[in-house]
């Protein structure tokens, strides 16, 4: 079985191709790497040709004269010791010479960039086949690889490299015809011979590879004791007649041993190493975690085992069986737009159709992986009609039920559910997002949130509601970049003082989830940074809030006078206590955490943001001093420059605590620079640079020293 690839005179021309660049230099890595779990090729080429012999069944439903050019769907591993090397043979779908050249060398795929980004961030080489590069593992323990094959519509053809930058095609006329599919020939480095061991195989196999549904041969060689006459002379069939039978055990077998000395002869066969039954027709309960890990990474080539697994069975109007596995990790292209939607095989009676069925799983479920197996399904249904199909509606509406008890499930292991947590947060607020009906109300109990009283633990909104207040209605929440800027919002100030909880939200799919997520076991949502928050709760509150808007009420006509269109209105505040006044936005519009992740959006729709940019309300905190102080200028002069200045500065710092971007840093700077000027008693030339032509000249500054005092 050794591979011939010598070149000879009357051979078709041999074209040579330089890899492309990233290629290049992936394959560099690999041959390079110092890198101890070298073993991993075998289950990439492996599941490579799996994935081939998928291809020409599916085509097959159609077209069943597909197959004539070999009828048998199987993967052959043959050993050749003589000859250093390793053959992995498949007859699937084979490749056309254009496969080769763009599969194999000069088309890069995304995930070529992405692999190699990973380990240079410390992941591990097992990864390679998520990334969809992992025939080049086979340079992990391969100085050579040839690569022969046939497709139906093409020639058969060989394609070799050494690893050195370039590769050469050229059609096989030396070879003996594959009839269709695909003949790897790996040959090994110096110290990789023990990847041509027997049994090294079979434990590769039954490791990563067992629940490959197409049988796996192995091409073994067994050596048997055989005397001299049976070395010559083939083993005949059992046709002796009885009378000789009887004379032959009349010999006496020491004399038989001394005549007839034994021999050792080489006998080869062809071994199945993967002869059970596909895992998900088994029951669950004969099934081994072990073996659940086994499965889980043949199907996903995840180096790591899965975090969680679903093994079940709908029987009634509709049969179908499934296992459903949560990985321990969020892959790397979860949100990518061009990404496959899915990661879960649907297989019709044992037949693999499709892995990139959309309706089959809703997105926000594009982390889950596994199979189902549907009794039902026509077997040659197109990809087309499988999008119309009702059956398909049903199978996808068991699944997401199925995936919500399993999440429920891991949230009982406290240590599992962080995990879990942290790395599918997002998919569980997507999937309230994405309106799925079905989802929202369950996917809301396995959300967990930091509150103002949690301390460093999450909280669950269950929970949250024990805890509330007598008489409280609402659950209070509030949406920011991290736990640090929300602890110190401004909003959290009445709130904290009366004792009620607050949920800090700090994820921006928590801005899109709340759009959908407007109540909770009855309880509303309420986002605190909004107007419309009522917090005076008894008659005397609200008396005091009475008396002292109407004491503010010509302070708030100079504040709306002065900053005119930026805000739309100016009102007495009953949410802060320490901060001399804060900008809400209106209950309909966005808030100014989805303003800023709307701004960030490189393809924006700006028409859009026009009037869903909320109009701004300032909030004064009519006990604050800074505003008692305000007050008092303004009531003895509103044309005060002092106090416009002022009050520019403080909408201005309202909008930073706030969370809002301002329009014009640099107006805000001269403010702060002219207050910095007074602070320090700057004047004249000094302060020249300090000065803006188009802001107003404050007080005489002789006063500044005693009028910053009052104000701070």
């Amino acid at each position: 079985f050794g591979q011939n690839t010598s070149f000879m005179s009357d051979q078709p021309e041999v074209e040579e191709f330089a890899f492309q660049a990233e290629i290049n230099q992936l394959m560099s890595l690999i041959v390079n790497t110092f890198y101890s779990n070298k073993e991993i090729f075998l289950r990439e080429l492996i599941s490579n040709a799996s994935d081939a012999i998928d291809k020409i069944r599916y085509q097959s439903l159609t077209d069943p004269s597909i197959l004539d050019s070999e009828k048998d769907l199987r993967i052959e591993i043959i050993p050749d010791q003589a000859n250093n090397q390793l053959v992995i043979r498949d007859t699937g779908i084979g490749m056309t010479k254009a496969d080769l050249v763009n599969n194999l060398g000069t088309i890069a795929r995304s995930g070529t960039k992405n692999f190699m980004q990973a380990i240079s961030d410390g992941a591990d080489v097992s990864m390679i086949g998520q990334f969809g590069v992992g025939f080049y593992s086979a340079y992990l323990v391969a100085d050579n690889v040839t690569v022969i094959t046939k497709h139906n519509d093409d020639e058969q053809y060989i394609w070799q490299s050494e690893a050195g930058g370039h590769f050469t095609i050229q059609r096989d006329t030396v070879n003996e015809s594959l009839g269709r599919g695909t003949k790897i020939t790996l040959t090994l480095k110096e110290d990789q011979g023990d990847f041509l061991a027997e049994r090294t195989l079979k434990d590769l196999v039954k490791k990563h590879s067992q629940f490959i549904q197409y049988p796996i041969r192995l091409y073994t060689t067994k050596e048997e004791e055989v005397t001299d006459d049976e070395a010559v002379t083939e083993v005949k069939e059992d046709k002796v007649e009885e009378t000789e039978e009887a004379k032959i055990e009349e010999v006496d077998e020491d004399e038989e041993k001394k005549d007839k000395k034994k021999k050792k002869v080489e006998k080869h066969e062809w071994e199945e190493l993967n002869k059970q039954k596909p895992l998900w027709l088994r029951n669950p309960a004969d099934v081994t975690t072990e073996e659940y890990a086994a499965f889980y990474k043949g199907i996903t080539n995840d180096w790591e085992e899965h975090l969680a697994v679903k093994h079940f069975s709908v029987e009634g109007q509709l049969e179908f069986r499934a296992v459903l596995f949560v990985p321990k990790r969020a892959p790397f292209d979860m949100f990518e737009s061009k990404k496959k939607q899915n990661n879960v095989k649907l297989y019709v009676r044992r037949v693999f159709i499709t892995d990139s069925c959309e309706d089959l799983i809703p997105e926000w479920l594009g982390f889950i992986k596994g199979i189902v197996d549907s009794e039902d399904l026509p077997l040659n249904i197109s990809r087309e009609t499988l999008q119309q199909n009702k059956i398909l509606k049903v199978i996808r509406k068991h699944i997401v039920k199925k995936a919500l008890e399993l999440f429920t499930e891991i949230a009982e292991n406290k240590e599992d559910y962080d995990k879990f947590y942290e790395a599918f947060a997002k998919n569980l607020k997507y999937g309230i997002h994405d309106n799925d009906s079905q989802a929202k109300d369950k996917l809301a109990e396995l959300l967990r949130y930091h509150t103002t009283t949690s301390g460093n633990e999450m909280t669950s909104l269950k929970d949250y509601i024990t805890r509330m207040k007598e008489g409280q209605e609402d659950i209070y929440f509030i949406c920011g970049d991290s736990k640090k800027a929300v602890e110190s919002s401004p909003f959290l100030e009445g709130l904290k003082k009366k004792g009620l909880e607050v949920i800090l939200m700090t994820d921006p799919m928590d801005e899109y989830a709340m759009q959908q997520l407007k109540e909770f076991e009855g309880k509303k949502f309420k986002n605190i940074t909004k107007e419309g928050l009522e917090t005076a709760n008894t008659e005397e509150e609200k008396k005091k809030a009475e008396e002292l808007k109407a004491q503010t009420e010509n302070l708030c006509k100079v504040i709306k006078d002065t900053l005119g269109e930026t805000v739309e209105k100016v009102v007495t505040s009953q949410r802060i206590v320490d901060s001399p006044c804060c900008i809400v936005t209106g209950e309909y519009g966005w808030t100014a955490y989805m303003e800023r992740i709307m701004k960030a959006q490189a393809l924006r729709n700006n028409s859009m943001g026009s009037f869903m940019v909320s109009k701004k309300t300032l909030e004064i905190n009519p006990e604050h001093p800074i505003i008692v102080e305000l007050r008092k200028k303004a009531d003895k002069d509103a044309n005060d420059k002092t106090v416009k200045d002022l009050i520019w500065l403080l909408f201005e710092t309202s909008m930073l605590t706030s969370g809002f971007v301002l329009d014009e840093p640099t107006s805000f700077a001269t403010r702060i620079h002219r207050m910095i000027k007074l602070g320090l008693s700057i004047t004249g030339d000094d302060a020249a640079d300090l000065e803006a032509d188009d802001l107003p000249e404050l007080e005489d500054e002789t006063a500044g020293d005693g009028e910053m005092e009052q104000v701070d």
